[in-house]
């Protein structure tokens, strides 16, 4: 594993904050060992303020963090696939972003294989027709998907999103407390994907694995 997880990179124009990524080690709840990195995106999408020179829609967001995280890969040396991808609430409202996404990761002569892609539960659970139809356009086009599930878990878990799913996040409260966390975290484990906690306790890795869990981001030894 590369020592590169927490490097930084920048990139601002007139009116905006910088533009930092960061990537943290992920590890496997078995025995501790790093495994993957999960990235940090700072400022997402939700958290840019309207203005002259701001990023303006969510797709030009993602387009630049696909672009800085490609560059960030090989100036670090990170050699683990797939780079995670924090995507914007409202991704979804642009049927153009699949292709502009994809053509991005070919100008970073990246493969779309080599991105995951994790969308906010919110962002699946919304009720107009054809949630799913657009977010599998991005999985047509190569990129593989991830789903955010630590504040909300109202996305449909039928058969279209559970076969595309390989990375759930949940939070250690929720897998065990919420019977649907430990359905959907069991489903997603037992097709082969991971199920990653934020902060969980050593003494509970035992009991979250029994959940699904696979892996967890700073895992917290008891004081």
């Amino acid at each position: 594993m590369t020592t590169a997880f927490f490097a930084q990179t920048t990139s601002q124009s007139s009116g905006q904050r910088p533009f930092r990524s960061r990537f943290e080690p992920c590890m496997q709840l078995s025995d501790g060992a790093l495994d993957f990195p999960v990235t940090r995106v700072d400022p997402l999408f939700e958290e840019i303020s309207a203005g002259p020179g701001q990023i303006e829609s969510p797709t030009e967001w993602l387009l630049l963090c696909l672009r800085k995280l490609a560059q960030s890969a090989r100036q670090f040396d990170v050699g683990v696939r797939p780079l995670h991808v924090p995507m914007p609430l409202s991704i979804l409202q642009d049927p153009e972003a699949p292709e502009r996404a994809a053509r991005i990761a070919e100008t970073e002569d990246f493969c779309t294989q080599e991105f995951i892609l994790e969308f906010q539960d919110a962002t699946l659970a919304a009720t107009e027709d054809g949630v799913l139809d657009r977010m599998e356009a991005f999985r047509r086009k190569g990129f593989r998907i991830a789903l955010d599930a630590r504040l909300s878990s109202a996305a449909p878990f039928g058969a279209r999103l559970r076969s595309a799913v390989e990375r759930l996040r949940v939070t250690e409260f929720d897998l065990l407390n919420d019977e649907t966390v430990q359905m959907r975290a069991d489903i997603v484990s037992c097709l082969g994907g991971k199920v990653i906690i934020d902060r969980a306790r050593w003494t509970n890795a035992d009991l979250l694995r029994s959940f699904g869990a696979t892996h967890a981001l700073k895992l917290l030894a008891d004081a």
